[in-house]
């Protein structure tokens, strides 16, 4: 059987030659341009991963500043909520006061006619008792009746006034 190992010094000197000769090569032609890719795709990646810190920094940043604004626009709504509600309770309170205003003047009104209405009603009844008075004045002077038909004549005559 033959020995699957063997040392030949030859053998060993061509393949190291050959070894570095296609080391030698490949530094020379190929060895550059793919350290040269390896270079870019690193930088690319770290270019990647800069873009995206950046774009994770200005993100947490617009949201904070989004969260700023919403807190800050529901602090302004709640203020103008606040400030509508006191202008609607002035509102109120000047239009009830308003109303009162021109309820009392509507009711002094009212009293200064019913006033004036019974102050006419009053001057009527009394003319018409005058004349009432006046005629039955006349007549007793007409007739010149007795006591008893003067009673009468003047129970009469107030019947007369009661309905009127």
């Amino acid at each position: 059987m033959e020995q699957l190992v063997r040392f030949d010094p030859g053998l060993i000197f061509w393949t190291w030659t050959t070894f570095f000769v296609v080391l030698a090569i490949l530094a020379w032609k190929a060895w550059r341009p793919m350290i040269n890719a390896l270079e870019k795709r690193e930088a690319g990646i770290r270019g990647a991963l800069e873009a995206a810190e950046k774009a994770r920094q200005e993100s947490e940043e617009l949201t904070a500043k989004v969260e700023e604004e919403i807190r800050f626009s529901r602090f302004e709504a709640q203020q103008i909520i606040t400030e509508a509600r006191a202008a609607a309770e002035n509102v109120r309170g000047e239009l009830e006061e308003a109303a009162k205003k021109k309820a009392d003047e509507l009711v002094g009104k009212a009293r200064d006619q019913i006033e004036a209405e019974r102050e006419r009603a009053l001057r009527e009844i009394r003319a018409t008792v005058v004349d009432l008075s006046l005629s039955v004045a006349g007549k007793v002077i007409e007739r010149n009746l007795t006591t008893e038909d003067n009673k009468k004549l003047v129970e009469e005559s107030l019947r007369q006034i009661g309905k009127a």
